[in-house]
């Protein structure tokens, strides 16, 4: 089993989408896909007249902006891939993050709006649904089942969520081959002594360096690898089920 995270950029290429479907097809992997969309929430905001504001990296998802970030998210996009997926031969379907109590939401502070941290919760039906051979296609929008709101969540939040949960790899999907040494190089496998001595010596910088901070706490809480590729590689779509070759290998 493993879960696979798409990013924005992934998400703007079909071709490429539908290629790493077929590989999962082709290499009868269960899968859970993980999906945000801050690309197509950005152009409908624009288009509203809506302003767009983050705090720290996370966007501030007012009450009057919910309906229009959760018809991006769990309609537009989630039904592009699902749609996909389901060409590829896939029993793909559609979901909250929440759903079937997949997840749990811890909200934000109100200056935030609908924004909420989540945490793996019950992975029973979601596991029975994975051996009848379905494919959740998971959006990052959750619903408080207390008060009936939608929250936004950060979907590279949800992807570790579930890989802590499930114990499995977890692999990240974007126009980006890995993590680059000096040289401009794909670093084949990190793990903390080594990324703690590229952040010091400048080579990881910024994002990155959050993402690999991120990916070395989930592999450590999940026991498994986090994958960092790039989508548009052939090699690593080939080999998610041997877990090999696949941009870098994040280890704890």
């Amino acid at each position: 089993m493993i879960v696979i995270k798409l990013s924005g950029k992934a998400l703007s290429d079909e071709g490429a989408l539908k290629e790493l479907f077929n590989a999962i097809y082709e290499q009868e992997l269960k899968a859970l896909v993980v999906h945000g969309g801050g690309v197509e929430v950005d152009q409908i905001l624009k288009a509203l007249d809506f302003k767009s504001e983050k705090i720290d990296g996370i966007r501030v998802s007012p009450a009057a902006q919910m309906p229009y970030i959760t018809g991006v998210l769990a309609g537009q996009c989630n039904k592009q891939l699902q749609g996909v997926a389901l060409s590829s031969g896939l029993n793909a379907f559609g979901m909250l993050c929440t759903d079937f109590g997949l997840c749990s939401l811890q909200p934000y502070p109100e200056h935030y709006g609908q924004v909420a941290h989540c945490t793996g919760n019950d992975t029973n039906v979601v596991t029975t649904l994975l051996e009848q051979g379905y494919t959740p296609v998971i959006c990052s929008i959750g619903l408080d089942q207390d008060s009936g709101k939608m929250y936004n969540v950060n979907a590279d939040e949800v992807a570790a969520a579930l890989a802590m949960s499930f114990k499995c790899p977890l692999v990240f999907f974007s126009d980006v081959k890995g993590v680059l040494d000096q040289n401009k190089e794909v670093i084949p496998e990190i793990d903390t002594p080594k990324c703690t001595t590229l952040i010091e010596q400048g080579v990881i910088t910024e994002g990155m360096a959050v993402k690999i901070k991120n990916a070395l706490e989930v592999a450590h809480n999940s026991g498994a690898p986090v994958f960092i590729a790039s989508i548009f590689d052939p090699i690593a779509r080939s080999h998610l089920s041997q877990l090999r070759r696949i941009g870098t290998t994040v280890r704890a």
